[in-house]
């Protein structure tokens, strides 16, 4: 197969940056350490976390979100560079990675009132939550209210001497290169952005005071690490809050004097926490979306420009350059999604890299959000490296008859990864598609992007050689025709209408009654006035799809949450789609009642509520596992393995997702 280097040679030409050379534009961006350290530094896994994206050797690749300043009392613990204690293990980092071409670097970083809320009380420019919504007056906003301490001139230059020393540190760990994060609503973010910086003297007010702690921190790295290492700037181009906010105006005037102050390059993120538009831009967000800023900021500079946000593709990567809107191009989430996204795209192996989705369950939500160890929705062995290492072919001398019913998501990883260790895999789909699921929820309006995990399976699972069979049911004559060692059950599941409201159905003579898998799969129409019972991602989900067309739709949620199982960036962006359109959403609703003359009533704590002209109910709610195969399976004495929905839809927040049911499959899979 044809290189990279002819199918997108504008990738692989070296670029100086600074005092190193770069072999590539393709870049691994600064991506947190999560919980892959301890109080000396990087751990084992964090090693062969980066070890393992080293392997393809991107031009650069950077540990993200490095603490420079040391931690309060009640402060969270994150990877820190304050102290000469994290110098033995990050060097021991840096040997490892170093085994590879590529330069590597850490992101210098202080996370200013982010971490409000979750302890401490941290250092701000104003005292302000460096929330979005809270400082506007949302109460929705995550981190609710915290004030954060206000740093006093004193203060700030003890900041800038610990950004200078971490710098140092650096450089005698044996980095190639330093970034100073000043985007997202960091601490420095906030004193560039007017909404948090509220300052009346030196640090705030005017553009050239809003810049100086930013131009002073650029400053004093250079200054303390010479030309021994590169030095780079990470900031935002528009945090998108207009004239509340940093604009993209104010970034090209940034630029150049960044560029004076010693920066060697410059990648331009954007957003802010609970902004309109996210820091980490979910799947609502075309790929590419914030390219166009660094295209701006590029033109205002002669040091090397990068982009990020929303690029999955290797040939986006390379049209960005090749146009001349990007010096280069920084991919984050796509290396979590495939660990070998660099060596795949420097093979030419473009169609074998395992697509990002953006649809962040598994990393950005459990590690920002709820502050676990981050995975990942289609890479199940993302955060397990160093502990589960795939080798093909481990069984192909000793290979097992499998058959896989169901080809939903977990069914096709199921069969892809026992054909993988070399047994004899047949799968069967009673559908004339494969995808499960999936071929219906990349129905919904902005979520065509699910299904890009269809074809790649459909690839992989040809790649080793899986018998498909679609349009085929299995009944016991057929299976004990195959005679398998191993059945993996995979039938999914099916949408029912809860026991307490079967009186909906007995009583509404003239409402249609839909369930959701039929609404979608035969196209169904509904009415204009719709009532969606269920509001977790599969109502939630649905409703969206219902409004399109200016129907009026209800949303009756059980609980006092909606779409819990989505991902939170995705739940933000869906909310603000429902809000703009007729959407109604109805928590803690005790019991729907239809009366004599169709009249719909929710009943909530605070009573019963009239909805007027309801002509379709959807049920969106309750679940059941499709198990019967299973048990003939059991019935003839074959080895039987339920997983995805099949095996579990209920018990846990995650059961049901993308995410639970691949690495459910995964890990069974491998065990065989």
């Amino acid at each position: 197969m044809e290189t990279t280097m002819r199918l997108l040679p504008e990738l692989y030409t070296p670029m100086k940056v600074g005092p190193i050379t770069v072999a590539n534009r393709l870049m691994m961006a600064g991506m947190s350490a999560g919980t892959k350290f301890d109080n000396y530094g990087p751990n084992d896994e964090m090693i062969a976390y980066y070890v393992e994206r080293a392997r393809g050797e991107p031009g650069m690749m950077a540990i993200g979100a490095t603490q420079v300043v040391p931690p309060g009392p009640g402060e969270p613990i994150r990877l820190g560079l304050y102290s000469d204690r994290i110098v033995p293990s990050m060097r021991k980092l840096v040997e490892a990675v170093h085994q590879y071409d590529t330069k590597f670097g850490v992101q210098l970083w202080n996370g200013g009132g982010t971490e409000g809320g979750r302890g401490g009380t941290l250092i701000s420019p104003s005292g302000l939550p460096s929330n979005v919504r809270v400082v506007m007056g949302d109460p929705t906003g995550r981190y609710r209210g915290q004030a954060n301490r206000v740093l006093d001139t004193d203060e700030i230059a003890q900041v800038v001497g610990y950004f200078a020393d971490a710098a140092v540190r650096v450089a005698d760990c044996g980095f190639d290169f330093v970034e100073i994060h000043a985007g997202h609503g960091y601490l420095i973010s906030n004193f560039l952005t007017p909404l948090f910086n509220r300052r009346t003297d030196a640090y705030g007010g005017s553009f050239e005071n809003r810049t100086r702690f930013l131009l002073e921190i650029v400053a004093a790295v250079r200054k303390a690490v010479g030309h021994r290492i590169s030095v780079g700037l990470k900031y935002n181009g528009d945090d998108f809050l207009g004239e509340q906010g940093w604009t993209l105006e104010e970034s090209c005037r940034l630029a150049p004097l960044a560029e004076a102050a010693g920066a060697d390059y410059i990648t331009v993120t954007a957003g802010l926490v609970g902004s309109p538009k996210l820091t980490i831009p979910p799947l609502y967000e075309p790929q590419g979306c914030y390219a166009f800023l660094a295209e701006a900021v590029k033109q205002a500079v002669k040091i090397p420009v990068g982009t990020i946000g929303r690029i999955k593709d290797p040939v986006m990567a390379r049209d960005l350059v090749a146009q001349g809107k990007a010096d280069f191009v920084c991919m984050g989430r796509p290396t979590i999604a495939d660990s070998e996204i660099f060596a795949k795209t420097k093979r030419g192996d473009l169609e074998d890299i395992r697509p990002c989705l953006a649809e962040c369950r598994g990393c950005a939500d459990e590690h920002v959000v709820r502050g676990r160890a981050a995975s990942c929705v289609v890479n199940p062995r993302m955060g397990r490296e160093l502990y589960l290492t795939d080798v093909e072919g481990t069984a192909k001398d000793n290979p097992k008859k499998v058959l896989v019913v169901g080809g939903g998501l977990a069914g096709m990883e199921a069969a892809r990864r026992t054909a993988f260790s070399g047994h004899r895999v047949t799968l069967c789909e009673s559908r004339a598609q494969l995808g499960g699921q999936i071929q219906f929820a990349k129905m919904i309006p902005g979520r065509t992007e699910i299904g890009d995990m269809l074809p790649w399976y459909e690839r992989q699972l040809a790649k080793y050689g899986v018998d498909v069979r679609l349009a085929t049911t299995v009944d016991e004559a057929m299976m004990k025709q195959l005679a398998p060692d191993v059945v993996f059950v995979a039938t999914g599941s099916s949408p029912e209408v809860p026991q307490n409201l079967m009186s909906i159905v007995m009583n509404a003579a003239n409402i249609e009654i839909m369930m959701l898998d039929d609404l979608l799969e035969q196209r169904l129409t509904p009415g204009q006035n719709v009532l969606v019972i269920g509001g977790d991602q599969n109502g939630m989900l649905a409703a969206d799809y219902l409004s399109e067309g200016g129907r009026t739709v209800t949303v009756a949620e059980a609980h006092n949450h909606f779409g819990e199982k989505l991902a939170a960036h995705d739940r933000w962006y869906l909310l603000n789609r429902q809000n703009a359109k007729n959407v109604r959403r109805v928590k803690n609703v005790h019991n729907v009642e239809v009366g004599g003359n169709d009249d719909v009533w929710l009943v909530t704590d605070a009573g019963r509520e009239l909805l007027p002209s309801v002509d379709t109910i959807v049920f969106a709610s309750d679940r059941r596992s499709n198990r019967s195969i299973g048990e003939v399976a059991e019935k003839l004495g074959v080895k039987t393995i339920f997983v995805g929905d099949a095996k579990d839809v209920t018990s846990s927040e995650i059961a049901g997702t993308i995410f639970a049911n691949i690495a459910m499959a995964y890990d069974a899979a491998r065990a065989i």
